[in-house]
């Protein structure tokens, strides 16, 4: 089996939203609140959005884009609430 082209964005992709949602879920475990999210942890999270576009792109995966598109829509209302409550 040989690697996709691109592989190195859908690594990233994989790594940084996987980090971010593999945090949220340990913190509800141990039955804490989740709290905002940091600047550059928003910020690797929409860059590894804008990646997940550019993978799904050069892969020609409609599925892929529409997940990343999503996901980058929650990223844009995160930053929207922090800006308005901070």
């Amino acid at each position: 089996m040989t690697l996709p082209d691109h592989w190195w964005l859908l690594a990233l992709v994989v790594v940084v939203q996987g980090a971010f949602f593999v945090r949220i879920a340990i913190l509800r475990m141990r039955g804490k609140g989740v709290q905002p999210p940091a600047r550059p942890v928003l910020a690797a999270l929409g860059g590894s959005g804008l990646a997940g576009l550019a993978y799904g792109f050069a892969q020609r995966d409609p599925l892929f884009v529409i997940g990343q598109a999503c996901l980058l829509a929650l990223y844009y209302c995160m930053q929207r609430e922090r800006n308005d409550l901070g």
